[in-house]
């Protein structure tokens, strides 16, 4: 069977999405039981594949964590030892960018997606707390609260990024999500329109693939994998009836926290969506939710079914900046 290139993101976050009453540090715990549930992983899927495989780890590292956790890099100082076994697995790392900050008059944390400068501030702040705590520039970079600024992709492409895993495809803009905290200043972005591969954005649109290499930006977008799995799920008959009537499909993003029929038919999707897919390859992100969370114990489920299905067979989790990434999206060369 053909290998599937996979993108495994993780953002190491604090256990909870920020709100008046966490104001106060909150606890790593997620990290902690997600680092548990890689190791635990690591060795049974590599046996399935006969190849080790490797999930990528987003770092939150913005400002506002100084507010709520007394200082940007709080999980490298309290968790050193688990970042360094990572590190020594040969995982690769990369930064998540959340543009919170306190409202002192509402006494509640918000995203200020309106305000440019406070987006490129959090964006400058994550990449140098990155080199600080790592002895390297960053590579690797996903935005956080459903969120993509052409301004931010273009402050990245200056610090040395060379892949973003943030874009949703389907996802239409939202208003409010817990992600954004008490409220957002703007919408998140609308990822109707972006492609369902991995690319190189042309210099006109970040949803626009360039057609050659002049056109392009130096940076690989790879979108978390869609799949119109709400048709999919439906029975057969009702299909028909839909094709009849020409209607068009409707791709979301896979995310394994959101509540599937059971493991056996997420993993199902999976396969599908990669085999019928413009390219063939897979990405998906979690964040380290705590482990009561019924967000994590979700993901859990599904990551523990993994090696039990016949897609732990093809599925080869490698870095974003990979190869067999790249392959995907290379631009005509004129």
């Amino acid at each position: 069977m053909d290998l599937i290139p996979a993108i495994w993101r993780i953002d190491i976050e604090p256990d909870e999405f920020p709100s008046a009453s966490a104001s106060a540090a909150t606890s790593w715990s997620g990290f902690v039981a997600m680092v548990a549930l890689v190791r635990e992983l690591r060795q049974r899927l590599a046996d399935r594949l006969g190849m080790a495989g490797h999930p990528t780890w987003f770092v939150r590292f913005d400002p506002d964590l100084e507010r709520s956790e007394g200082r940007v890099d709080a999980v490298i100082e309290a968790h050193r030892g688990l970042i360094d076994e990572l590190l020594a697995e040969d995982d690769p790392f990369g930064i998540h960018v959340h543009y919170h900050r306190w409202d002192d008059r509402q006494h509640v944390p918000f995203s200020d997606h309106a305000d440019v400068d406070w987006i490129t501030h959090c964006f400058d702040v994550s990449v140098e707390t990155f080199a600080r705590c790592f002895g390297e520039p960053v590579r690797r970079s996903s935005q956080g609260g459903y969120f993509l600024h052409e301004r931010v992709v273009d402050r990245a492409i200056a610090a040395g990024v060379e892949v973003d895993v943030t874009v949703e495809p389907g996802l239409p803009a939202k208003a409010a999500d817990p992600s954004l905290g008490d409220y957002a200043t703007a919408p998140t972005s609308d990822f109707r329109s972006f492609p369902r591969r991995p690319y190189y954005p042309s210099r006109s649109s970040l949803s626009v693939p360039a057609t050659s290499r002049s056109a392009a930006r130096p940076i690989l977008i790879v979108p978390l994998t869609a799949y119109d799995y709400e048709t999919a799920l439906t029975p057969w008959r009702r299909r028909i009836v839909q094709r009849v009537l020409d209607r068009s499909l409707h791709h979301l993003p896979l995310n394994p926290w959101k509540a599937w029929r059971d493991p056996q038919t997420y993993w199902d999707l999976v396969a599908r969506a990669a085999d019928e897919g413009p390219v063939c390859y897979f990405a998906f992100a979690i964040r380290t939710d705590g482990p009561d969370s019924l967000s994590h114990q979700r993901a859990r489920a599904l990551l523990e079914y993994l090696p039990r299905h016949p897609l732990a067979r093809r599925l080869h989790f490698v870095d974003p900046l990979s190869p067999q990434i790249a392959a995907l999206a290379r631009p005509a060369d004129r």
